[in-house]
C-alpha cells in the first residue's frame, strides 16, 4: 500500500492511497479551463493531478506502487525544472529526465519546482516482509534487482575509488557474480549494460575509445543518485559475494 500527500503551491492539496500497480501521475493538460487550472482525478485506481501550464511535461512525474519499493519516474523534460528526492535523513537525489529511481525509505519527500509552481509530495509505504534467505532484501537493496541499468551503475559507483573509476574487467566480474551469470565479453557488456545505463540517464553515448564507466560514474555522483547508506549496503553485499569493495 502506497500513500501520497501532495500540495501544489497554494492552489490545492490532497492525498492518495494506491494499491500495487496503481500510480500517482502529475501531468500537463492544456484543455483545462482557465478558471480551473488544476484538477485532481481518480482514474482506474490511479491518482492524477493535471495542470494547465505549458512547461509541465506530460507526464512530468509518475510514482508507481509495487509489492516492494515504489518507483519514481521523472518524465519532466530538462527545461529548467528542478526535481529532487529527499530522504527522511536529509540525503538528496536529483533524477535526470527519463530516469527511474526506487524509493528506499518511507517518508521520502519529492519536489518538482518550476518558477511559479512547486509540487511537493510525501510518500509513505510499507515494505513487504523479507523473503527467507534473501540477503538482498535484508540489506535494503531489493530495488537493484529489477533493472540491469540501475544495478550496474550502483555497483560501478560502489567499487570506484573516490578520485577514479573501477576497471572495466572488475565491474564486469562484479556484475556477473551479483547476478549469478557468466561474464559478458567486453563488447556485449558495453552494448547490453553500459550503453543502456548511460541512455537511461539521458547521456549521449561516448565514442568507442572513450571510457563509458567514467561517464556513468561521474553522472551518478553529480546527481547523488545513490545515497551513502545505499552504497554502503551494496559494498557489504559485494563483500559477502567475495568481491573487493
Amino acid at each position: 500500500m502506497l500513500h501520497i500527500a501532495w500540495t501544489a503551491g497554494e492552489r490545492q492539496s490532497g492525498e492518495a492511497t494506491l494499491e500495487v500497480g496503481a500510480a500517482f501521475i502529475f501531468a500537463r493538460r492544456m484543455n483545462l479551463p482557465e478558471q480551473e487550472s488544476l484538477v485532481a482525478e481518480r482514474i482506474d485506481g490511479s491518482a492524477y493531478v493535471f495542470v494547465r501550464l505549458p512547461y509541465v511535461s506530460d507526464p512530468a512525474l509518475v510514482i508507481t506502487a509495487t509489492a516492494g519499493q515504489p518507483v519514481v519516474h521523472r518524465g519532466q523534460r530538462d527545461n529548467g525544472a528542478i526535481v529532487e528526492i529527499i530522504g527522511p535523513s536529509g540525503e538528496s537525489t536529483t533524477p535526470a529526465p527519463g530516469q527511474k529511481i526506487s524509493l528506499t525509505s518511507s517518508g521520502s519527500r519529492i519536489e518538482l519546482r518550476y518558477p511559479d509552481l512547486t509540487l511537493s509530495l510525501v510518500v509513505s509505504f510499507d515494505l513487504a516482509a523479507p523473503a527467507a534467505g534473501s540477503g538482498t532484501v535484508q540489506l535494503g537493496v531489493e530495488s537493484l534487482q529489477h533493472d540491469d541499468a540501475w544495478l550496474v551503475a550502483a555497483i560501478a559507483v560502489a567499487l570506484s575509488p573516490e578520485n577514479g573509476v573501477v576497471a572495466h574487467g572488475d565491474l564486469k566480474r562484479a556484475f556477473a557474480v551479483w547476478r549469478g551469470v557468466e561474464q559478458h565479453s567486453d563488447g556485449a557488456f558495453d552494448r547490453n549494460l553500459l550503453r543502456p545505463a548511460l541512455a537511461s540517464r539521458g547521456l549521449e553515448m561516448p565514442g568507442p575509445r572513450l571510457n563509458k564507466i567514467v561517464y556513468l560514474v561521474e553522472r551518478c555522483r553529480r546527481t547523488s543518485e545513490f545515497p551513502a547508506r545505499l552504497l554502503a549496503d551494496i559494498r557489504a553485499r559485494l563483500r559477502v559475494l567475495g568481491l573487493d569493495a
